[in-house]
């Protein structure tokens, strides 16, 4: 096996960063384009949720940085799936787990 098999995909990526409140709409539309979810906390923290990325991660950075006229630096945290439950009462007929 490979190292590249052994290599799970990347569920969800997380960005966190600070931008300059001036060009927030402009970054959100961005990455709203992208196919990110984004959370605004205060004026200038944003959060950047992206599932299933597909495409060129660094483009998207570049993208970014291109909008904000200028780099900054971005947090970047990888998520991967290892386990899927739903969990519910033993009593509840209806529920069912899936694994």
């Amino acid at each position: 096996m490979s190292a590249e098999d052994a290599t799970p995909t990347i569920d969800m990526i997380r960005w966190t960063f600070t931008v300059d409140p001036a060009k927030r709409a402009a970054i959100e539309g961005y990455l709203t384009d992208q196919g990110l979810e984004v959370t605004v906390r205060g004026e200038e923290t944003m959060i950047a949720l992206w599932d299933e990325p597909e495409g060129e991660i660094e483009e998207v950075v570049e993208g970014l940085w291109a909008v904000a006229g200028a780099p900054f630096e971005i947090t970047h945290e990888e998520f991967h799936r290892t386990d899927l439950l739903v969990y519910h009462d033993a009593g509840d007929d209806d529920a069912r787990a899936v694994a």
